[in-house]
């Protein structure tokens, strides 16, 4: 990895559209940019952009998406004032960081599983580079490609799952029972409760 590649990576955004275009088996790609954590911070990690969220700028813009962002208001990781429109601004505002197992765009979750593990080689570099505190997966298959393995875990810890030394947690499913998520969302608040004081 090149000096300018380096900084390219641990440069943290400020508020606006994180659209870039990278380039994909010799294309270009319009996708949305890494948004890295500070040390210490949390790493939220999901499958791939959609092209609504490419199209606005900012993540999770779809229906499932805006859910997320309501989640994470929930559990105090993000203010609970935060426009939907531009909740990842309010993520790097708060420290975290959010990134895709897989950088190019799909309308559903129609990526390949070997198109995914591709992906676990780069984001454990970004993880040994970002050093987060924990990742924390949004969606059960990016956790289980990156794990290596079927999970039996519905949310929270996954033991024996740790990317670059960094442990590893999953957010309840988008479907989950309210309960399920209530107990999930309280976890992920007691886990954020918990983190060290910044160190940038």
């Amino acid at each position: 990895m090149t000096p300018d590649e380096l900084t390219a990576l641990t440069a943290r955004p400020g508020p606006g559209l994180h659209r870039v275009t990278i380039a994909i088996d010799s294309r270009d790609v319009e996708t949305l940019a890494d948004l890295p954590p500070l040390r210490d911070r949390l790493l939220f990690v999901g499958l791939n952009p959609s092209p609504v969220s490419v199209s606005a700028g900012h993540y999770h813009q779809g229906r499932l998406g805006r859910s997320f962002w309501g989640r994470l208001m929930t559990a105090g990781i993000i203010p609970r004032t935060s426009a939907v429109e531009a909740a990842d601004d309010a993520l790097v505002a708060a420290g975290h960081g959010i990134t895709d197992l897989l950088r190019e765009p799909t309308a559903r979750d129609e990526a390949s599983d070997a198109a995914l593990t591709a992906g676990v080689g780069p984001l454990w570099q970004k993880i040994a580079i970002w050093r987060p505190a924990a990742v924390v997966f949004i969606y059960k298959r990016a956790a289980a490609i990156s794990a290596g393995r079927a999970l039996t875990e519905s949310w929270g810890h996954l033991p024996g799952v740790a990317l670059a030394g960094r442990p590893c947690f999953l957010m309840p499913g988008p479907y989950a029972p309210v309960e399920q998520v209530d107990e999930g969302l309280n976890f992920l608040r007691n886990l954020n409760a918990a983190l060290p004081e910044n160190r940038a």
